[in-house]
């Protein structure tokens, strides 16, 4: 934790020290502004040092030295014509600096997302186009209901649950056709969801996890009052990881037993369950991998920072309350998906079992 904490003091604006407690009426602006001329941009002890003069929209011109900002020694390539945010300080009604926070980036943003989107028409065609769509939709669950609702004080984890079950609704049924595989595949997502719960639950629990291991957390705790529970929070969290990879396993498990028995239509349920697990094992294996890896390297600053440090044998770094998160969150919605492809395939094979039976079942009355 202390490492974290030196952290956010490197990071920390020098004005932010220079406040007396006296200085009581102060403010910060956020603003945008124009790079006019690079005056200084040189390397100091590996350190990228700049100084800048820039315009905002009103024709205002600040001299910006990179050395007194947030982003002291961060390697951004500034150049003049480019936009960039800066912070205004003010103390007793006057200026008491403008400092460099971050460049802006949105519009760049915005062509990667549209360079994503061509590739997934493309290669997808219209499914592509209906992947995109239920992004959409879950983007709009997550931030205008999931969100909104538990900073109104909503219990995190029972909203999370509800909109989970609404995104893999509409997302599966949407991308993948209104019909009977589909239903069956998601029958099993809820299953698999009920597990995810459980065993974040369960874990956290067991690990003694409270959620207020990051600092993020700690500044909701207190921003809302007390009102928002960092530990339903940890949950959510460890719930839609989970979510975003659960429509994947159902409905390949679902697709893998639809053409198995559209190539043998006599095969019987047993064996085709027992195929359909063999490429499922194969899914199980990349699955856990590719999530291991993925939780690594969004939390790989945190692993590294703490490693920082020469004197921290091997347990402790373990049982760090935010590396055992990362753990807690990998191992309980890697569980959960393991478990999701046997579940999958029985509610696929299950399903296709009954379908037959209703079939041969007409085919009986209509030769009587």
């Amino acid at each position: 934790m202390k490492y974290l904490l030196a952290t956010v003091l490197l990071l920390t604006p020098v004005s932010a020290f220079a406040q007396t407690p006296t200085e009581t009426n102060s403010s910060t602006r956020e603003f945008q502004a124009t790079v006019e001329t690079i005056q200084t941009d040189e390397e100091v002890d590996g350190l990228r040092h700049v100084v800048f003069d820039a315009r905002d929209e009103d024709g205002a011109t600040y001299t910006i030295d990179t050395a007194d900002s947030y982003v002291e020694g961060l390697r951004f390539n500034l150049r003049a014509g480019q936009n960039i945010l800066l912070q205004k300080v003010v103390i007793q009604d006057q200026v008491d600096g403008v400092y460099f926070v971050d460049v802006v980036r949105t519009a760049r943003l915005g062509w990667l997302f549209a360079l994503f989107a061509l590739a997934a028409i493309a290669v997808g065609l219209a499914r592509g186009a209906l992947a995109l769509a239920g992004l959409a939709v879950t983007l709009a669950v997550v931030f205008a209901w999931i969100f909104p609702r538990i900073l109104g004080g909503a219990d995190p984890l029972t909203t999370t649950v509800i909109g989970s079950v609404v995104i893999l609704a509409v997302n599966m049924h949407l991308t993948h056709g209104f019909r009977r595989s589909t239903l069956l595949a998601f029958s099993s997502t809820i299953v698999g969801l009920g597990l995810v719960v459980l065993f974040a639950e369960a874990f956290t629990t067991f690990a003694h996890l409270s959620g207020l291991a990051s600092e993020e957390a700690t500044f909701l705790l207190f921003g809302s009052d007390g009102a928002i529970d960092p530990r339903g929070i940890l949950l959510s969290g460890i719930i839609l990881g989970a979510v975003g990879v659960f429509d994947d396993i159902a409905i390949t498990q679902t697709e893998t037993v639809q053409e198995l028995r559209e190539m043998n239509v006599r095969i019987g349920s047993r064996e085709l369950f027992s195929r359909a697990m063999r490429v499922g094992r194969h899914h199980i294996a990349s699955v856990v991998n590719t999530l291991v890896l993925a939780y690594v390297g969004v939390a790989m600053p945190l692993f590294l920072l703490f490693l920082l440090g020469d004197n921290i044998p091997g347990w402790r770094f373990i049982n760090e309350e935010l590396v055992a998160e990362e753990i807690v969150r990998t191992l309980a919605g890697t569980l959960a998906l393991v478990l999701l492809v046997p579940i999958s395939t029985w509610f696929a094979t299950w399903g296709k079992k009954r379908r037959l039976f209703h079939c041969q079942a007409i085919d009986k009355t209509q030769k009587t």
